[in-house]
């Protein structure tokens, strides 16, 4: 590896000024250092879409790290592996810099299509050059991840996701809004029913910026561009899209099928999803080729799928629903699949409910650790989601009553609205689906 090529990724080295200058640190200073994806004080990798800002998190930390917490800039690297393929550029980078003796601080950015990454990353690791050294490692693809995840290494594998709502308003609320949201926070549904009903003087607010999250979700690209011009601009949908088909080329997979699988995901969106119908609707050739995809789809961290309960247990084998995992996500690929659905804002909400839900329950999780699923109940009486002894039920509508609660046998209900709200009267608790998400807290918070 040749010093040169690291110095050129590393001006700060040169002059400790320069990491100011840096294109990714100069918008997030531009737009009010609004959006933080905080970094652990420990070694992590973190694996998670495209366009969602991994580069600019791991440029943010090293200028935090040289211009507030005064380490020295020498002892700082940053490598994109952007372009790069090769193994040996990974062990190149790595022995040239670490030779030090003191604390550093690697930072390898978008290493998961290299091959062999893993190898390289744990050949390090087990070498004495590591001892002192914290790494930050990203990639945007979980794709052969479970087959080498450095078992009894310090370090952490790790979900990097798009923001939250609650992640949303603490960045973009009022001063109000935050204090609120920094002192209550639920670790578990019947907390977030108690916190979600103590926001209520809050809701106009929530109310107002949820609006706009179902539109941008949790990109901050997307949020930036739509507070500045009221809406989405077609460059930077064209961005996301150009993003998902180099992924999806990079996974040696065929753009027109994956489109074709896109298309019939919204086109069924909240419904269950019959794969050979799929196939036969969009010319594909079985549905087994649908599945793969949709198994691919789950690795990019675009959509996830979710199956129906049968007493306690998940019936694989049945019809299945698919959500995207963040709302910006399905405004992308519908507008993309040309798609018009004049009914379509109950079926964005229900998606962020499951991307929610499915996210609280597994915050603390890394990313290889079994999950736990949420499910769904399918027949006479269905309920959209269930987890354990908790239903939720989601009617997006402003008025409702405990009664529109399918009348079936789960403990804990919890039936979700526009606006309405009524607690404590018999076995049905009803929130706005606003301030339920507002309180679910996320994973790493008020542990910086």
């Amino acid at each position: 590896m040749n010093i040169e090529q690291l110095a050129a990724q590393n001006p700060w080295w040169s002059d400790r000024e320069l990491v100011r200058k840096d294109d990714k640190i100069k918008a997030v200073l531009e737009t009010g250092e609004r959006v933080e994806f905080p970094l652990m004080r420990e070694s992590e990798v973190l694996i998670g879409p495209r366009q969602l800002g991994k580069t600019t998190a791991l440029k943010y930390d090293i200028y935090k790290k040289i211009t507030r917490q005064g380490i020295d800039p020498h002892s700082i690297m940053y490598y994109s592996f952007d372009t790069a393929r090769s193994f040996d550029v990974i062990s190149g980078v790595l022995d040239t810099f670490a030779k030090g003796s003191g604390k550093s601080y690697v930072y390898l950015d978008e290493v998961s299509f290299v091959d062999g990454w893993q190898r390289a990353i744990k050949g390090f690791l087990d070498s004495e050059k590591s001892k002192n050294v914290i790494m930050y490692v990203t990639g945007s693809s979980s794709i052969n991840l479970k087959k080498e995840l450095m078992p009894g290494r310090k370090i952490r594998f790790l979900e990097f996701l798009p923001l939250s709502f609650r992640g949303f308003l603490r960045s973009f609320g009022s001063e109000r809004l935050k204090a609120f949201l920094k002192s209550n926070a639920a670790d578990d549904f019947k907390g977030a029913v108690k916190v979600a009903e103590s926001a209520a003087s809050h809701f106009e607010e929530i109310r107002k910026w949820f609006e706009i999250y179902t539109r941008t979700g949790g990109y901050p690209d997307a949020i930036f561009d739509y507070l500045k011009n009221g809406r989405t601009s077609d460059s930077l949908y064209d961005v996301h899209w150009n993003a998902f088909v180099s992924d999806i080329s990079k996974d040696d997979k065929s753009v027109e099928i994956a489109t074709a699988v896109v298309y019939g995901i919204v086109e069924c969106y909240s419904s269950k999803m019959n794969l050979s119908n799929i196939a036969r609707m969009q010319g594909i050739k079985s549905h087994v080729t649908v599945r793969a995809y949709l198994e691919a789809f789950e690795d990019l961290f675009v959509s996830k799928g979710i199956f129906p309960v049968a007493g306690k247990k998940y019936a694989f084998r049945k019809e299945r629903k698919t959500y995207f995992n963040d709302p910006f996500l399905y405004n992308l690929f519908a507008r993309k699949a040309n798609i018009v659905d004049k009914e379509s804002e109950p079926k964005i909400v229900e998606g962020i409910l499951f991307s929610h839900l499915y996210r609280f329950i597994n915050r603390d999780k890394g990313i290889a650790e079994p999950k736990t699923s949420v499910g769904f109940c399918s027949g006479k009486k269905e309920v959209d989601f269930v987890i354990g002894d908790f239903g939720f039920e989601l009617k997006w509508q402003n008025d409702v009553a405990a009664s529109d609660f399918p009348k079936i046998g789960i403990k804990n209900k919890i039936l979700l609205s526009k606006k309405g709200l009524q607690a404590g009267r018999g076995d049905v608790t009803v929130l706005p689906v606003q301030l339920f998400l507002s309180a679910l807290r996320d994973r790493g918070e008020g542990e910086l």
